[in-house]
């Protein structure tokens, strides 16, 4: 089973952390959860405390096969499913017949993330260079950064060496090849430095049921950056669905 923090009783909603990221990217989320919310956030595979083969080879197809496995195990398959960054697509790609709702956080839209071949050698370097690692983090939460910042530094240099620049690698390689048709929420800040705000409205829109909500004067990482700002985000989004599955109830 994938390693998790958990909080809350109630509704299911999962926490998808993305590319150098582990669950405790969504720490400050789940202190006093919104009520009536039972909120999991999971570390994928060779990420935190996650273990993946020496010999894994990291696809959002099989982050999504782990996540779809970790919701059968904690009995969570009708959750609301949220994705940050790589998260997003991981989540977009598990969706099925049971899940309740998406809501998306900066994330790579279902065309794919094409990330210059020149740049690979770089990510590579973050394995022994720390100082830049946590540079480039940095610029993913430019306006706050909690307390135990550092934790995710060392955290994301103990990813599975795989994921440096495989996660990269199965980014450009992916293709979302159905929209899921329930409610999806795209959540978008408008100083991310590497998910564009036309990438967000290409997500929104690739859905039946999707929409978009921009927010002025956050980066890439709202978790990182407005915890209390995304808890009432989700408080909503669920009372949106809820109140839909008692309507036609």
């Amino acid at each position: 089973m994938l390693s998790c923090l958990e909080s809350g009783k109630g509704v299911p909603v999962v926490l998808v952390h993305g590319n150098f990221a582990c669950k405790e990217w969504w720490r400050e989320v789940l202190q006093n959860p919104p009520e009536g919310t039972w909120l999991l956030a999971p570390d994928l595979p060779g990420f935190g405390e996650s273990q993946a083969p020496r010999d894994f080879t990291p696809s959002i197809p099989a982050y999504a096969e782990a996540l779809r496995a970790f919701l059968r195990e904690k009995d969570a398959e009708e959750a609301i499913l949220v994705g940050h960054s790589l998260g997003g697509a991981v989540v977009m790609e598990a969706a099925g017949e049971k899940t309740r709702g998406l809501v998306l956080i900066n994330p790579a839209p279902p065309s794919g993330l094409q990330t210059p071949e020149a740049y690979y050698p770089i990510l590579e370097g973050y394995r022994h260079n720390r100082e830049a690692l946590a540079q480039a983090l940095a610029a993913m939460a430019p306006t706050r950064r909690p307390p135990w910042f550092p934790e995710l530094v060392e955290k994301a240099q103990g990813m599975h060496p795989a994921h440096f620049q495989g996660n990269a690698r199965a980014l450009a390689a992916w293709r979302l090849e159905r929209a899921y048709p329930g409610p999806v929420l795209v959540v978008y800040g408008t100083l991310d430095s590497l998910v564009t705000r036309v990438m967000a409205e290409e997500t929104a829109a690739f859905f039946p049921r999707g929409r978009l909500l921009v927010l002025e004067g956050v980066g890439h990482s709202v978790n990182l950056e407005s915890p209390e700002l995304l808890k009432d985000i989700l408080k909503d989004f669920v009372k949106e669905v809820y109140g839909e599955v008692q309507g036609r109830g």
